[in-house]
């Protein structure tokens, strides 16, 4: 299994907060890039086109306090499970926040894949630490 982790960013917000904002896809509009088009989204799924991607579709797997657990909701073009996550560590007044994703993918897909994962992690994880700090 390989995972894939954002940096690490301090939001000035509390960890429930934050948890309850990404617990909801509606929210995830704020924190979305250019390139993705089509966005729908119910409180337990979401869709959208997205460059290079085509259609995605996404669902809630677990969501506590500490953990967002995301999984697609139809067949990926490789073999095998990706799950994206959020861990959100609880430092009082603020919190922190890393956007990662565990990937069971043959080797091969794996070293494809390995540069725009990362770099979604991390668009993810600045579109945090704005949002949150502006």
């Amino acid at each position: 299994m390989a995972e894939f982790e954002s940096k690490k960013v301090k939001l000035k917000e509390q960890q429930a907060v934050v948890a309850e904002f990404l617990s909801d896809f509606r929210n995830f509009s704020e924190l979305m890039p250019e390139n993705v088009k089509d966005w729908e989204a119910d409180q337990d799924s979401c869709s959208f086109t997205a460059d290079g991607a085509g259609q995605v579709k996404l669902k809630y797997t677990e969501r506590t306090n500490e953990y967002i657990e995301i999984q697609p909701d139809m067949a990926i073009p490789v073999s095998g499970e990706i799950k994206l996550f959020v861990k959100i560590r609880d430092l009082g007044a603020d919190s922190e926040a890393t956007v990662g994703v565990e990937a069971t993918i043959p080797p091969m897909f794996r070293m494809m894949l390995k540069r725009p994962l990362q770099n979604l992690l991390e668009m993810l994880a600045t579109a945090l630490e704005k949002y949150y700090n502006g």
